[in-house]
């Protein structure tokens, strides 16, 4: 397969890599097994732009074969401020998402009559509910947000995290 680019659409598929590639891998502190392939095709994109005029925008890792952005990347990359975007997009439909559900519970007798309820039921008991955290973070954010109790054992178990 051959595939012609521009200089310019070069670049932006070396944006797009990025978020790719920070997305699969920024938040762990190991390699994921199940990325090594896709991490491997982004890596030779990096490379190749060796050969392209963009030199200045990855560094070879010393000792290896690898290729990391360099500062100039970095700086001048859509890609930072498009995840930091989504991350910031995602943390509050997480957080609406997490609490409604939690305090729907809470007022259905807990998560097992939650699930046991209609379509229609569920989302007629989490859309005030739902509605009232989005009035609440979009007018104060996280000021008002604290921990106070734990309410009859919704939300127990642990926190999944990147590891």
């Amino acid at each position: 397969m051959k595939i012609e680019f521009s200089t310019q659409e070069y670049r932006d598929l070396l944006d797009i890599l990025h978020v790719a590639d920070v997305v699969m891998s920024g938040h762990r502190r190991d390699e994921d097994a199940r990325t090594g392939r896709h991490r491997a095709l982004i890596q030779k994109f990096y490379a190749l732009a060796q050969g392209e005029g963009l030199d200045r925008l990855f560094t070879r890792i010393a000792g290896t074969q690898e290729y990391a952005p360099a500062a100039e990347f970095e700086e001048n990359t859509l890609s930072h401020p498009l995840i930091d975007e989504f991350g910031d997009h995602l943390f509050w439909d997480e957080l609406i998402s997490r609490l409604t559900a939690r305090d729907a519970a809470w007022h259905a007798g807990g998560l097992e009559r939650l699930n046991a309820l209609s379509y229609d039921e569920r989302e007629a008991l989490e859309r005030p509910i739902n509605e009232r955290y989005v009035e609440e973070f979009s007018k104060h954010g996280i000021g008002n947000l604290a921990l106070v109790e734990q309410l009859g054992g919704a939300g127990e178990g642990s926190v999944a995290t990147s590891d």
